[in-house]
């Protein structure tokens, strides 16, 4: 598959670019190494706006991330219950955790911004995302990189029960790029919430690693969405030349015994020029490898 496609439609080169992610205050080093990350690396030219939805970050706290974002406009979304009333969204505590927050970008974000790239907090941005921005979805609502669990049968025990393909592919919902006027048309974001809701207590692949919107995103868009080259969505215990995201899931944080020293130290230099400097995520058990 082709790294740098052509333009997509209602995309131009100079037009900006919109960015989501989400935070609470626990993930907070991880948010501004991100914005970091996400500064350095774009063309000057490129006009980027990064919208954090967050959980409780305070203003002081705020200014403490956009330090290191040098050049790129950051928007702050509060997401509390009563923000989930007044989007008409169902304010169940457990749709109230950062994970679930990118579901509701098209009723967060104008009307007129109908494309957003959506990137989890634990990422770090190594290139220009114009290609990425400029990916053609082609009438699908969403572009992703397969998940390390490869098929929905793997992750979804259930999947004939809720008459899905077991050999459909499996996306991980870490980085997204998001066709908002389709979102808007068929309602999915809600749809996912919704299917994270009726099955709450399903979500963990082999009984282990949760899903949370990862897995309603699969079970509402099966078979709807548009394969991105695997950099945009890279997992850290593997090697890479030429990574475009790192994305410290699960336990291959940063200093995890699964992750590549290469990424650890990527991670170190980028929190270390924010006010986080010095900040270390803490060590925790190794866990077995997916197949």
């Amino acid at each position: 598959m082709p790294d740098d496609p052509p333009v997509a439609d209602g995309s131009s080169p100079g037009s900006t670019i919109r960015v989501a992610t989400a935070t609470d205050r626990r993930y907070l080093p991880y948010a501004a190494a991100m914005a970091q990350s996400l500064a350095a690396h774009r063309d000057p030219a490129t006009p980027v706006e990064l919208t954090i939805l967050h959980a409780d970050v305070s203003a002081a706290e705020q200014r403490r991330v956009e330090c290191g974002a040098e050049g790129i406009t950051v928007h702050w979304i509060r997401m509390d219950a009563d923000g989930y009333q007044r989007w008409g969204i169902d304010p169940d505590p457990m749709l109230l955790a950062p994970q679930y927050f990118r579901c509701l970008l098209p009723r967060i974000l104008p009307v007129t911004v109908q494309r957003v790239i959506y990137i989890d907090a634990d990422t770090l941005v190594l290139d220009d995302l114009r290609p990425l921005w400029n990916w053609p979805l082609d009438g699908r609502p969403v572009a992703a990189v397969g998940d390390l669990v490869s098929v929905i049968r793997d992750a979804i025990s259930h999947w004939q029960e809720l008459g899905l393909d077991g050999g459909a592919p499996y996306f991980n919902s870490g980085v997204m790029v998001a066709d908002l006027a389709i979102w808007r048309n068929e309602g999915i974001g809600e749809r996912v919430l919704r299917r994270c809701q009726l099955d709450r207590d399903r979500l963990l692949i082999r009984d282990r690693w949760p899903q949370y919107d990862q897995y309603g995103f699969n079970v509402v868009l099966q078979n709807r969405w548009s394969r991105l080259p695997d950099r945009w969505n890279h997992f850290p215990e593997r090697a890479a030349t030429r990574p475009g995201i790192v994305h410290f899931l699960g336990d291959t944080k940063p200093g995890a015994p699964r992750t590549r020293p290469e990424f650890t130290r990527l991670f170190m230099r980028a929190v270390d020029l924010t006010p986080w400097a010095g900040w270390r995520p803490t060590p925790k058990p190794p866990a077995l490898s997916v197949p």
